[in-house]
């Protein structure tokens, strides 16, 4: 199960059609919740349980509740619940890149608000897929789906996965792994004549906030690029820096070297 909290985030859960079992609210919440039965939102499966503010904070997970929380019955977690690659035009803008929209390949990444805005980011560029492997943080917990406003509700996103086994998932595929990493080909070059990124479907793995990718994932790259950065800047978080090749690899986003 999985623990959601706050109107927006509930409401864009119940509009995708996840699956909430309860939900929780006090005065605060009820005017919310009033719309989304009028508005047919609210499945009748869904039990609906009142309590006063007290009970409400005991339960939530955040320092100020915001008069409603959910819980709900996690998806599938494992690779074979992900569909498979795009290998058209198939993001969420007309731009997205020739291989469609990227995998997100998540290999350690421990900060729970970070993996929740690479998620995020990941739905903004039409993305349908992640994988996270051992050793990144669930990305159902509280945070990370507050960091990612529900999005990761929207995606299919298999979790715990060996590294070995997400690297065969997408050689069995032909899907190319971009290893996002210091000291690796520029990235905004892409797929140019003389570029970074090779043809076809691409999963972007981003490691963790201090180790970095795993080994296991380097071997299995066909690349790793990095981005440009000015002088005196070592490094980006893993989510911002995630956040912007996401973006690229998505939207064919290369400068012009003419």
């Amino acid at each position: 199960m999985f623990l959601l909290e706050g109107p927006r985030a509930i409401e864009d859960a119940l509009s995708r059609g996840a699956k909430l079992s309860w939900l929780v609210v006090d005065a605060a919440g009820e005017e919310a919740v009033g719309r989304w039965l009028a508005a047919g939102l609210v499945p009748e499966s869904v039990g609906l349980h009142r309590a006063d503010t007290a009970e409400l904070a005991r339960l939530a997970d955040t320092t100020t509740p915001q008069g409603i929380l959910a819980v709900g019955q996690l998806p599938a977690g494992g690779l074979d619940a992900l569909p498979e690659p795009e290998r058209g035009n198939a993001g969420g803008y007309e731009a997205a890149g020739a291989g469609g929209a990227p995998i997100l390949l998540v290999d350690g990444v421990q900060d729970p608000g970070n993996l929740g805005t690479l998620l995020r980011t990941l739905v903004a560029v039409g993305g349908k897929s992640a994988i996270c492997c051992k050793g990144t943080v669930d990305p159902f917990n509280p945070k990370a789906l507050r960091g990612s406003a529900g999005a990761a509700l929207a995606l299919a996103v298999a979790r715990g996965v060996e590294r070995e086994a997400a690297a065969g998932w997408c050689a069995e595929r032909g899907v190319a792994i971009v290893a996002l990493a210091a000291g690796g080909k520029d990235l905004f070059v892409g797929r140019q004549p003389g570029g970074a990124l090779p043809p076809g479907p691409l999963a972007l793995a981003v490691g963790g906030e201090a180790a970095g990718l795993s080994a296991e994932i380097r071997r299995a790259a066909a690349v790793t690029v990095g981005i440009p950065m000015g002088p005196g800047v070592e490094s980006l978080s893993a989510a911002v820096a995630g956040s912007v090749a996401l973006y690229a690899l998505a939207h064919d986003l290369v400068r012009d070297n003419r």
